[in-house]
């Protein structure tokens, strides 16, 4: 008997099948198995589930801002329509006044109804201008985390 011949017919799986030069063992798909089923698990522990959870934790962040955004902007139609109530009762007053024919109070009224309008103007610009920066920045920062996390995944997928 041959070197070749003895080493093909003592491998580690008993049975063997010779085709010139192809030598199959039995053992050999089974070590191919356990080596596919080893990459399988490696790559989803190591690879795809940080992928994932990285996209979820990013959907659930838009998610939220979306929730802020809609809040703010509630906060606003609600401020909007609390302006309008008291200009409407503002204006009510101010036709009661003129009504009642007193002169001297509807000019102390009315000088009333224009602070109290401007001040409520000045309120509503500043709280607009509030949320106007509020969501500038929470662009900015969603930005900055939407780039942060394509530095991670880029990194992570070329590493």
């Amino acid at each position: 008997m041959d070197f070749k011949q003895a080493i093909i017919e003592n491998a580690w799986g008993g049975f063997s099948v010779d085709y010139g030069l192809l030598h199959l063992q039995l053992a050999t798909p089974f070590a191919v198995l356990i080596v596919l089923f080893i990459m399988i698990y490696a790559l989803n522990k190591l690879l795809f589930q940080p992928v994932l959870r990285t996209l979820d934790n990013r959907t659930d962040s838009i998610a939220k801002s979306e929730q802020n955004i809609i809040q703010v902007s509630e906060e606003v139609e609600s401020l909007k329509q609390d302006f309008q109530k008291k200009l409407d009762s503002v204006r009510l007053e101010a036709l009661h006044l003129r009504n009642t024919g007193h002169e001297e109070g509807l000019a102390e009224r009315e000088s009333m109804i224009l602070e109290e309008r401007k001040t409520l103007e000045n309120e509503i610009e500043k709280n607009i201008a509030e949320l106007e920066g509020e969501i500038k920045s929470t662009k900015k920062f969603f930005s900055k985390l939407n780039q942060e996390l394509s530095v991670s995944i880029r990194k992570q997928l070329l590493n």
